[in-house]
């Protein structure tokens, strides 16, 4: 292959608004592919790189990212990005979960360590925004994340069913529930700053 297949097999990713860590792999595949092709079928660049391209038709599908959001990436970008959705809320919901029982052990460590949690989160959150590690306009777009929203969506809509599962008129949002419900979400944004500081692709750009 020469350079111009090379740039040809690079414009086509590029189309497809890969994140450049999965970019970089998927053009790493795309050639060794296509070499492949061109030396055990004997075939030219060009009838290589459409069966390689039909090969990973299915990966490099456009489809909605997000059902809160309106952008359209890559099928492949999407699995991985849900994966690591599915990480970082799991890791909110063992925090959550172990505060609540921490709560129940001693109420008054419950509220010293919550407090000092967050009073890190906004540490951290100003220390990125005094060394220029995070604009203002990506805080907004964190604090509407996608998973964000989609989390609190959820936490709407379980506290109304626990109530008629429970069969009681009192209102369960409350503390410690309601204090349980920051926790995750401060944990999710927290690991949202964390990983767009990294220049990890969470859906932002």
């Amino acid at each position: 292959m020469n350079k111009e297949n090379l740039k040809q097999i690079e414009q086509y990713l590029k189309s497809k608004n890969l994140s450049s860590a999965i970019f970089t792999e998927v053009y790493d595949h795309f050639v060794m592919q296509i070499s492949d092709f061109m030396l055990k079928k004997e075939v030219g660049f060009q009838e290589a790189f459409v069966q390689t391209t039909i090969n990973w038709q299915s990966e490099l599908k456009m489809v909605r990212a997000d059902i809160f959001s309106f952008r359209r990436i890559a099928k492949i970008e999407k699995y991985l990005l849900q994966m690591r959705f599915r990480k970082m809320m799991l890791l909110a919901f063992l925090f959550c979960l172990l505060s609540g029982m921490m709560f129940y052990l001693n109420e008054d460590l419950y509220l010293v360590i919550q407090g000092c949690f967050i009073i890190l989160h906004l540490l951290f959150l100003l220390y990125s925004f005094i060394f220029g590690k995070l604009s203002f306009s990506d805080y907004q777009r964190i604090s509407f994340h996608p998973l964000l929203l989609r989390s609190l969506l959820l936490i709407l809509i379980i506290v109304p069913i626990l109530n008629i599962a429970f069969k009681t008129h009192d209102n369960i949002w409350e503390f410690p529930l309601n204090h349980m419900a920051l926790t995750f979400s401060v944990v999710l944004q927290t690991q949202l700053l964390y990983y767009r500081i990294k220049k990890v692709n969470i859906l932002l750009s």
